[in-house]
């Protein structure tokens, strides 16, 4: 343990003696972890971790290499046994944007599920980057699993090649969502299918004929799924005369207005729209209005996904709901077993959202 004598830069201090603990029971073995995750993790300001950076340099602990970060080179001290027995428990999640820019939902869960690992004392920290969700992550993956060690990583918004990359080398994880095609990892997701499904077979029971699924060209498993249900919802035998679309789009907002600009300048364009995500919900209603079309009178909507702000627009939509606090529950309920070495009782679980009907949907024909 590092110990100095000047104590002008006692809080500085005081967190380079945890590194150096940490450093010491093999949390962090090769290269700390960037500033700002060693700055979540210990709860101070990126301004002190470099100044505590500055101390384990002095001390011969940690080299700087520009660009590449912090490299350990020496001063540990042997952990004893006792230490390495009563390790502490962590949990890493993973996504590929930092949570701010995730959609509200997720934040909501990921906050439910942060109260609850504390309570267990499960130290929780959120590490985010395209990087690792690139054509190929194996290089930013493995630099980030080695430099810094979980008990249990949790997978968010993850795809096919991230996903893989864990099952491939054994490392421990939950995914919150769905597991891809051949995949068998522990994953906590809504049932997708059965919402696309089911949302396809309201429309239908209101009158519509011409409907359509905007959602984003996406590989996600949870995607995926959506798209199958609302196929399958679409061609139930007891309708005849059923147009459904596919209405696929690139995930920005211009991308989304020339997707619904070519369905919508058929002749025959949709009655009624099932949209994955609030947001393109909002970009939905619109581009509608732009085009003088109401809701519902003109065209009916349903949201796949319900976030806090979809209760302020007018009409209030259609839409299928889950609680965020169930959601995380689930989560820890997958993530515990794993963190203890433990296996898992069942590895899929879904959660089957609610129904919440709203007047954004009317029967055709009729006055909303």
């Amino acid at each position: 343990m590092i110990v100095r004598a000047d104590t002008f830069q006692s809080l500085a201090v005081q967190v380079a003696e945890r590194i150096q603990r940490e450093i010491d029971a093999k949390t962090w073995v090769g290269w700390l972890p960037g500033e700002r995750v060693v700055a979540e993790s210990l709860q101070v300001s990126r301004k002190t971790i470099r100044k505590a950076l500055g101390i384990l340099q002095r001390d011969g602990v940690v080299r700087t290499a520009h660009g590449l970060g912090h490299e350990i080179v020496g001063g540990t001290h042997p952990t004893p046994p006792a230490d390495i027995a009563t390790r502490e428990l962590t949990v890493g999640l993973l996504a590929p944007e930092s949570l701010e820019r995730l959609r509200p939902f997720t934040a909501l869960w990921v906050d439910a599920l942060r109260s609850l690992l504390i309570e267990k004392g499960i130290r929780f920290t959120v590490f985010s980057g395209r990087r690792y969700f690139s054509l190929r992550p194996d290089k930013a993956l493995s630099r980030l699993v080695n430099q810094n060690p979980q008990c249990c990583w949790l997978l968010a918004h993850s795809n096919e090649r991230v996903q893989r990359w864990f099952q491939d080398q054994h490392v421990p994880c939950v995914i919150a969502g769905s597991n891809h095609h051949g995949l068998d990892l522990p994953s906590v997701d809504l049932d997708y299918f059965a919402v696309c499904r089911h949302a396809a077979g309201v429309i239908l029971r209101h009158g519509h004929r011409r409907l359509g699924f905007l959602t984003r060209l996406s590989h996600r498993a949870g995607d995926l799924e959506s798209e199958a249900g609302f196929s399958a919802g679409a061609r139930q035998a007891s309708y005849s005369g059923v147009t459904p679309h596919l209405m696929r789009h690139d995930g920005t907002v211009a991308g989304v207005n020339r997707t619904l600009a070519r369905v919508f300048d058929l002749a025959a364009p949709p009655t009624a729209l099932l949209v994955a995500n609030p947001a393109y919900y909002l970009t939905a209603v619109t581009f509608l209005a732009q085009r003088r079309l109401s809701v519902p009178q003109d065209v009916s909507l349903i949201s796949r996904d319900d976030d806090p702000f979809l209760a302020y627009l007018n009409p209030t939509p259609a839409r299928y709901s889950c609680n965020a606090t169930t959601f995380a529950k689930r989560v820890m309920q997958s993530l515990l077993p794993q963190i203890k070495g433990e296996p898992l009782p069942h590895a899929t679980f879904r959660i089957e959202p609610t129904y919440v009907a709203g007047p954004s949907l009317a029967t055709v024909g009729s006055s909303p």
